[in-house]
């Protein structure tokens, strides 16, 4: 049975508030770093937070993204994006993030995570950028090529699965613009977490069994600070986890 870590993407678009009522739940963080979202004081305020925490501090990390494009919140490439712009966007944004936060760990967002998922030339790139770093676990897909890659070049990473979103068939996560793509029941995020913790596995959207690979020891599950109902899904996913 693996063990399961929650985590979220914090500094992006909600309130400081939000974010200071949903660190509590959380293992670990990733905090945007300035290019879909976040702000050399909003990284400051996200890491004071997670040091705060008791008896233990919550793990930080960078997540960086590409910028906002016509209210697309990361999720759409700029026209003409090459593997250059790439490494010189993470470049940029890391020496943001370390310049007010701890760097335990790398997770990209939106359209970096799922580019790296299907071009090799980035995924190639990447994951050269992460050796250069040393030592950084990378957030990655579960059962996905950066993954598999990864542990192939002896890379550490922390295998994710997503609560509040649908998957597909495939193990990609059902498009957003589906009407069924976010998860908002508290209730079917604890029926998650228990088929996780049970069977290694996730039921897609369309009633197919996504199976993660055996080998993985630790997980750490996604719930996006911006889902609506957000608080709860932690809360009762914590919930779960310490009776767990």
């Amino acid at each position: 049975m693996p063990e399961i870590f929650l985590n979220c993407d914090l500094g992006e678009w909600e309130s400081p508030a939000q974010t200071a009522a949903l660190m509590p739940y959380l293992h670990m963080a990733n905090i945007a770093c300035g290019g879909h979202a976040g702000t050399s004081e909003s990284i400051a305020h996200c890491q004071q937070l997670a040091d705060a925490q008791k008896p233990f501090a919550v793990s930080t990390g960078a997540h960086p993204g590409v910028a906002d494009i016509n209210g697309s919140r990361g999720r759409n490439l700029p026209e003409g994006f090459t593997v250059d712009d790439f490494t010189s966007l993470l470049e940029l944004q890391l020496t943001r993030y370390i310049s007010g936060a701890d760097l335990n760990h790398i997770k990209l967002h939106g359209a970096l995570y799922h580019l790296t998922e299907t071009d090799a030339n980035f995924r190639h790139a990447f994951l050269a950028f992460v050796r250069h770093k040393s030592l950084i676990s990378i957030v990655c897909l579960a059962g996905g090529e950066v993954a598999a890659e990864a542990e192939s070049r002896d890379l550490p990473i922390i295998p994710e699965v997503f609560l509040d979103r649908h998957y597909q068939s495939n193990g990609q996560l059902l498009e957003r613009k589906h009407p069924d793509a976010v998860i908002t029941d508290s209730s079917l995020i604890t029926d998650r977490l228990e088929q996780l913790t049970h069977t290694n596995s996730l039921t897609a959207h369309d009633g197919s069994l996504i199976q993660f690979p055996d080998h993985y020891d630790h997980l750490t599950a996604c719930v996006h600070s911006d889902s609506p109902n957000s608080l709860e899904i932690l809360k009762a996913a914590r919930s779960y986890l310490n009776q767990e």
